[in-house]
């Protein structure tokens, strides 16, 4: 596994730091918290995705007309 160019292992030790530091009931909490903004973040690139192809595809549209 290599996210964000963090190997397993490496991902192993920050999730037993944040154990250690959080202990398991915050961490679950800030796990969720984490998983939220995470997803409300890909909602939020994704419509800006989608506003990005609906103004070039309308501007694309114009300029053939023309």
């Amino acid at each position: 596994m290599n996210l964000f160019n963090i190997g397993s292992m490496e991902l192993i030790w920050v999730l037993l730091v944040a154990l250690i530091i959080l202990g398991p009931t915050k961490l679950v909490q800030f796990s969720k918290s984490i998983g939220k903004l995470l997803k409300s973040s890909r909602r939020w690139i994704h419509e800006l995705q989608n506003s990005i192809d609906t103004n070039y595809k309308e501007e694309e549209n114009r300029d053939e007309q023309n």
